[in-house]
C-alpha cells in the first residue's frame, strides 16, 4: 500500500507528490538500493549507518528475530522515481495487538539511523507518519531514539508532527557506556602506519583488525560468528565503492593497531578501532544529550476507520 502527500514548493509551477510504501529489507532490488545510495549525498544528517549497504548488511546478519522493515518515501521523477527518506524499523511482532513502530537501533553502530532528504525533510516526515497511520499494523505511534534536541532532524520531526495535529514527547535517554581507553605503552621498536585502500588487499587489513579485536574476549566480534560476518560484508560492500580503509600500526612488523574508517556521501567516520590507543585524547566537553522522540501516528481529530486484519508477512512479502 502506498500512502501519497502533496508537497506545493514556493516559486515553483507544480506540486510535488511523495509516496511512501513499507518493505521487507530482503525485498529491496538493485535500483533501489542505488536510490538510497544517492539519497546519503543530500541527507539532512548523513551518517555511515544510515547507508544502505549498512543498514542492510544488519538487517540480514543481526536481526536476531525482530520484525523489521524499511519505510521507503519517493517522489516520482520524469524518468525514475527519486528516493527522498529511508528509514529503518523495528515493527511489533504481535500484529493483533495495537503497537509501536520503533527507528531501528543498528547493531554494530549503538544509534538509531534514517536517512532523510534535507529539502524534503518535514514533508517526508509527514508522508512518512501518514503511511504508518494508514497500514492495517494497528500502529499507535513512532518511537524514535538517540535524536539530539537542537539536531536539524529533531526540528524537523517536530515540524512534521505539530503541522499535523500529531502528539510529540520527548523524554531524556540514558548515555550510552563509555569505552575504556585501551593502554598507551607502545613495545619498543620501529613504529610504521599503513592505511589500506585497496580492494584486494583490504581483506587481509580487516582480519589483522579482527584478530586485535578478538583479545576483548567475550566481546570481540568473533566471539559470534554473525557478527563477524556482518562486519566483513559490511567493509567489502563500502570498499568495493572506494569508501573503506583500514589503518593499520605496526611495531617490528607487528600490528598493534587497527582502525576502520568508512564513507558516504560527504561524510565519514572511523567505525571501530582495536589494539593499542596511540595518542592520548584531549579532554573534551561532554556530548549534548540524547533524547527519546515519541509521535502520534494518529492525526489530531481523525477517525480511524476499520480495516481488514492482514497478514504481516503478505504486508512485506519478498517482490519476486
Amino acid at each position: 500500500m502506498n500512502t501519497s502527500f502533496t508537497l506545493i514548493q514556493g516559486g515553483l509551477t507544480g506540486a510535488v507528490t511523495l509516496r511512501a510504501e513499507l518493505r521487507h529489507p530482503a525485498s529491496l532490488r538493485e535500483p533501489e538500493v542505488e536510490a538510497w545510495r544517492s539519497l546519503m549525498a543530500r541527507a539532512l544528517e548523513p551518517s555511515v549507518y544510515a547507508d544502505p549497504d549498512f543498514a542492510l548488511t544488519m538487517a540480514q546478519h543481526l536481526a536476531d528475530g525482530q520484525t523489521l522493515a524499511v519505510l521507503l518515501v519517493w517522489q516520482d521523477g520524469a524518468r525514475a522515481p527519486i528516493l527522498r527518506g529511508a528509514l529503518p524499523l523495528r515493527l511489533p511482532a504481535r500484529q493483533a495487538l495495537a503497537g509501536r513502530a520503533r527507528l531501528w537501533r543498528l547493531p554494530l553502530a549503538g544509534t538509531a539511523e534514517a536517512a532523510i532528504d534535507a529539502d524534503h525533510a518535514s514533508a517526508v516526515l509527514r508522508t512518512a507518519l501518514d503511511h504508518l497511520r494508514g497500514s492495517p499494523l494497528r500502529l499507535v505511534d513512532l518511537l524514535w531514539p538517540d535524536l539530539r534536541p537542537d539536531s536539524a532532524l529533531a526540528v524537523a520531526l517536530g515540524a512534521a508532527a505539530g503541522g499535523t495535529g500529531r502528539h510529540l514527547a520527548l523524554a531524556e535517554q540514558a548515555a550510552a557506556p563509555e569505552v575504556a581507553p585501551a593502554p598507551l605503552t607502545l613495545p619498543a621498536g620501529r613504529t610504521s602506519l599503513e592505511r589500506v585502500r585497496d580492494t584486494a588487499r583490504l581483506r587481509d587489513a580487516v582480519e589483522h583488525f579482527l584478530v586485535l579485536d578478538a583479545r576483548r574476549g567475550a566481546d570481540s566480534l568473533l566471539a559470534d560468528p554473525a557478527t563477524a560476518t556482518a562486519f566483513r560484508v559490511v567493509t567489502r560492500r563500502f570498499a568495493h565503492r572506494g569508501q573503506a580503509c583500514v589503518d593499520l600500526v605496526r611495531r617490528d612488523g607487528e600490528v598493534v593497531a587497527a582502525a576502520i574508517h568508512l564513507a558516504t556521501g560527504r561524510h565519514d567516520t572511523i567505525w571501530r578501532q582495536a589494539g593499542l590507543c596511540l595518542a592520548q585524547v584531549p579532554s573534551q566537553a561532554p556530548a549534548p544529550a540524547r533524547v527519546e522522540a515519541v509521535v502520534t501516528v494518529e492525526r489530531a481529530g481523525a477517525v480511524r476507520a476499520p480495516r481488514e486484519r492482514t497478514d504481516l508477512r503478505r504486508l512485506l512479502r519478498l517482490r519476486a
